[in-house]
């Protein structure tokens, strides 16, 4: 699939930027180890230990440092393999593929999720932030569904069918389920069998390892 046909904002990740980087990862420390209600250019520059101006100087405002910031966990972390889901040949694999990339990306970033899940509704640049890429992870459900219309049927309305998978697929759903003694990638074969089982399609094959020996064999 070339990378003109990707959804918006999943092509290849932009290269580092040493200034700019120290600021993102100043305001990754600030989110994860601070109450991210008291997220601020201020808060974030002590932590870089800089002045505000510079971060205003580099970033904007809030919103546009949470941007950034949101965008460097993506693409910098698992998702930096995410364009491999649209080149794979059949829906199965694509999902397959999408839903091992997420479990690794939340438990990478599970800490930083449940804060900010927990403070959701609470700062509207937040809000903001974590909106636009959610609706990423969207665009890119609806990008696979388009692209193998007709190979499936799925068990839900075809209306249903993005906003099902799309809540399967985020991250309140996987640490629901992975609870207190699992992470998020543990689960990734149990959100695997869900989503075959909503699109309409063949479970996964299992591997000749996990197969059991008849006892005749």
């Amino acid at each position: 699939m070339p990378e003109s046909s990707l959804p918006p904002n999943w092509n290849a990740p932009r290269p580092a930027d040493p200034g700019r980087d120290k600021i993102l990862a100043a305001a990754r420390e600030v989110l994860n180890l601070d109450d991210p209600k008291s997220f601020s250019l201020e808060a974030v520059a002590r932590r870089a230990g800089i002045t505000r101006m510079t971060v205003y100087n580099q970033f904007g405002s809030k919103a546009g440092l949470l941007s950034e910031l949101f965008d460097l966990l993506i693409e910098r972390d698992a998702f930096s393999k995410a364009p491999t889901v649209f080149a794979q040949q059949d829906l199965g694999s694509a999902f397959d593929l999408f839903v091992e990339i997420l479990g690794r990306f939340y438990t990478d970033n599970r800490p930083l999720m449940a804060r900010l899940s927990a403070v959701a509704g609470l700062d509207a640049d937040l809000d903001d932030a974590m909106r636009s890429r959610n609706l990423r992870r969207r665009h890119a459900v609806e990008t696979l569904i388009r692209r193998f219309s007709g190979t499936f049927e799925p068990a839900v309305a075809a209306s249903e069918l993005v906003n099902t998978l799309d809540v399967l697929m985020n991250f309140n759903t996987f640490s629901a389920i992975a609870g207190p003694d699992r992470t998020p990638a543990d689960v990734v074969p149990h959100i695997r069998r869900m989503i075959r089982g909503v699109l309409g399609i063949k479970p996964r094959a299992r591997s000749r390892k996990s197969k059991r020996r008849s006892p005749h064999g």
